[in-house]
């Protein structure tokens, strides 16, 4: 999906690790701009986590989204982007 020229993936939680590391080290997404959430309390999995990404190489923006209900935690990209600490 793309808005505003910006692509968005949607990620399962299960896989978020994976994929980041993936996007950080084959497609060059080596900075996390911002990490934020957006609550749709009227939504079953009500969390949308967003991460936003750079490639300063290619000069592009990547909006990861995560889906969670209320119970269930996100894993940390900690590992991926040191720089998540300070958000998470």
């Amino acid at each position: 999906m793309e808005d505003r020229k910006q692509a968005i993936l949607t990620v399962e939680r299960a896989r978020l690790v994976e994929i980041a590391l993936h996007l950080r080290e084959e497609e060059k997404f080596d900075m996390l701009a911002d990490l934020t959430a957006v609550d749709w309390p009227k939504r079953e999995k009500r969390f949308d986590v967003v991460l936003n990404l750079y490639s300063f190489s290619k000069n592009e923006r990547l909006r990861l989204k995560v889906w969670a209900a209320d119970a269930e935690n996100v894993p940390s990209v900690v590992s991926v982007w040191p720089t998540a600490n300070w958000q998470e």
